[in-house]
């Protein structure tokens, strides 16, 4: 997919940032993560636990980007 080699860290940050703790919280857990907590907290355990490519592929099922 060409998405994916489009998409720097940082878009994807900026991405996340977007969502609500909600839709963070669902990406964690549908990837076998569970973690309450603030939204930055949300993000930086989405952004350290779990592959780059798919986290582009979620943001894209939620028609983030």
């Amino acid at each position: 997919m060409s998405i994916m080699t489009d998409i720097d860290v940082t878009e994807i940050r900026i991405i996340l940032e977007d969502l609500t703790e909600e839709q963070l919280i669902n990406i964690l857990e549908k990837n076998g993560y569970t973690n309450k907590g603030k939204k930055n907290v949300l993000i930086r355990e989405i952004m350290t636990k779990i592959s780059h490519d798919i986290v582009i592929q979620e943001l894209d099922e939620l028609g983030a980007i």
